[in-house]
């Protein structure tokens, strides 16, 4: 982890790029309000919230969410977790597979923090993005929205 920053303020750990994801990524939680999600992440600025941990996961997908939660360690237990994953599954050829892995890192959550709320954000993308491409997100975040304590898309 990155230590703060200036005047108390903190940044986003960025953790490796790697082609060994489930073995080469870990995660402590530390902080009450922990945001987890792939390399977008790495774009949110520096806050001063003390009580926040943000965790970017380059090319990461809900698959490697759920290995991770589920192998997580704990300083302190999380009352709020947002997990920010999505955008790498629009290449994935079927909709139920997305879908799987993203129950299957809510249940990770839910049983590595029982008494955290989980919450997932619709991903956004660009409308460049291949037609079948969009589809797929659209497809998730139906699921997302109808099935999640979701976050609305930004406009």
């Amino acid at each position: 982890m990155r230590p703060a920053s200036p005047l108390g303020r903190r940044r986003v750990t960025r953790h490796i790029t790697t082609t060994r994801k489930m073995k080469d990524w870990s995660l402590s939680v530390r902080k009450k309000f922990l945001i987890l999600g792939d390399s977008n992440l790495s774009r949110f600025p520096p806050f001063n919230e003390q009580n926040l941990q943000v965790d970017s996961f380059p090319g990461g997908n809900f698959r490697h969410a759920g290995a991770i939660l589920s192998t997580a360690t704990c300083i302190t237990p999380p009352e709020r977790i947002i997990l920010a994953f999505g955008i790498n599954h629009r290449s994935q050829k079927t909709h139920s597979t997305s879908v799987k892995q993203l129950q299957a890192a809510l249940r990770a959550a839910k049983l590595r923090f029982p008494n955290a709320r989980v919450m997932i954000p619709t991903i956004s993308y660009s409308p460049a993005l291949p037609q079948l491409e969009r589809f797929r997100l659209q497809g998730l975040n139906r699921f997302i929205v109808e099935q999640c304590d979701s976050i609305p898309q930004l406009n």
